[in-house]
């Protein structure tokens, strides 16, 4: 089979597949690509760097950010509005078509590239092919075309070693999500859902119910990205790395190099940069960090929890970059790369991103102001029982031991073990990691254990987390 016909197999699945979830907001994403191609070749004809280029640049991405607006955040500006002018408007925010945020950055990059002569428009069903293809659709990573594109226009059959290794990715990923993030997802909900009702909690219960979220949102991000690049590597394209480790940094600006990486690559090419970057010194500098974060979260969601949370990530990042710009080329910032520092700034990142989880998890102010107050200021147990585990757990949000296994299961998987960047990493000038995989009966073994756990575990309720996204 050759490349075009490979290709158009690749956008015959990715319709059917993205029309399994939604069939209307097919014609959405259908339309949008359209647009934009339409967009693209008139930008093409333009002279390059000319304003006529960037007006029409600029009116293509106004086009695209529109429906991101509107079906994303109409419902909350509706609801913004009316709690002003203390009125309730009967209106019902329209579904949220799958993918939109994901599939919007996607074209916009893409549009910014034509725009500046990095890529030309290759034909209408290629550009289709790359803006449905249904490993990055619903939730990325956020792919660039130049990485994409001539992967695509040279499509061949995957090599019977990608394809295992996209087999042995998919099953590695299946069950992150099945058998580690759903199984700890009761507790967190439990405990959240408590806090957001006012019910009573347990300093021990809310600290625990933020870590069970934490590695809920780990193991369910890090495995639905595993599945889309092993996926990719089963069709025979290689999607960028989105995830490496990111719990393991020693401070939140190494943390936003590891962690959903194509978003974090996005916002700095397309935000960060734009607004300034780093060229007119430290304030303006920290300004448009601070301003990309706050970006950044209002992304993730309509609400004032999401705007907090990257308010917080942006003020971290400002921290951050002014504490290493303080200690470069010092002794001191030797010293701090000794394992014993790096140890404890891996403790103290990990720390404030599971402080800053609650807020983004908690769907009101007040649930977030509750689990705060109960980790830092409630009673961390129950003083009748005190000295037994039921004192610490006592209404039963942690029904068993369970979910304490679970937790130390995934806690002991996310810092000691190597992440599936570096254990399935086969390229010959990568760094070989001690738990490398080979083709070999003991892998094969071990993948077939974890699929046949996870299949006796698909019956549970599931989605992504990153899909309301």
């Amino acid at each position: 089979m050759g490349p075009k016909r490979q290709a158009l197999c690749v956008l015959a699945a990715s319709l059917v597949f993205y029309a399994s979830w939604d069939l209307q907001a097919l014609v959405l994403l259908v339309g949008m690509v359209v647009i934009n191609y339409a967009f693209a070749t008139t930008m093409a004809r333009l002279e390059l760097g000319g304003k006529a280029r960037k007006r029409l640049l600029a009116l293509a991405i106004v086009c695209n950010l529109l429906p991101l607006l509107w079906f994303k955040y109409a419902g909350f500006l509706i609801d913004s509005v009316g709690f002003l002018l203390s009125y309730n408007f009967a209106f019902s925010p329209p579904p949220l078509p799958a993918g939109i945020s994901f599939y919007t950055f996607i074209q916009i990059a893409w549009l910014v590239s034509v725009a500046h002569g990095v890529n030309q428009p290759a034909g209408v069903g290629q550009h289709l092919t790359f803006s449905t293809c249904f490993p990055y659709i619903l939730s990325g990573p956020i792919v660039r075309y130049e990485h994409i594109g001539p992967q695509l226009a040279a499509l061949r059959q995957p090599s019977l070693n990608m394809l295992a290794l996209g087999l042995s990715l998919l099953i590695v990923g299946l069950a992150k999500k099945v058998i580690l993030a759903d199984s700890l997802a009761p507790y967190a909900n439990s405990v959240f859902n408590a806090a957001e009702k006012g019910w009573p909690l347990t300093g021990a219960e809310a600290w625990l119910g933020s870590l069970c979220y934490s590695m809920q949102l780990y193991f369910d991000f890090s495995g639905y990205t595993d599945m889309a690049i092993g996926i990719g590597l089963m069709l025979g394209l290689r999607l960028p790395e989105n995830f490496i480790s990111p719990y393991k940094s020693t401070g939140i600006v190494e943390f936003w190099r590891r962690w959903h990486i194509t978003l974090g690559l996005w916002l700095r090419d397309f935000l960060y940069i734009p607004l300034g970057g780093n060229r007119k010194g430290r304030l303006c500098q920290y300004r448009n960090l601070f301003l990309t974060m706050l970006i950044g979260g209002a992304w993730h969601g309509a609400g004032v929890t999401f705007i907090i949370w990257g308010a917080l990530h942006g003020l971290m990042l400002c921290i951050n970059h002014f504490f290493r710009a303080q200690i470069k080329d010092t002794k001191l910032a030797k010293v701090l790369q000794l394992l014993p520092f790096r140890i404890i700034f891996i403790i103290i990142t990990f720390f404030c991103l599971n402080l800053c989880w609650v807020v983004f998890r908690c769907n009101t102010l007040q649930g977030a102001l509750n689990m705060y107050t109960t980790m830092f200021s409630g009673s961390f147990y129950s003083l009748p029982i005190a000295n037994t585990l039921q004192g610490f757990l006592p209404h039963h949000y942690f029904n068993d031991y369970l979910g304490l296994g679970l937790l130390l299961i995934s806690l002991f998987i996310v810092f000691a073990l190597p992440c599936t960047h570096e254990i399935f990493n086969q390229r010959e000038d990568a760094p070989k990691c001690w738990l490398q995989f080979r083709f070999s009966k003991a892998w094969a073994w071990a993948l077939c254990a974890s699929l046949l756990v996870t299949l006796l575990l698909l019956s549970r309720a599931s989605t992504f987390l990153y899909f309301q996204f």
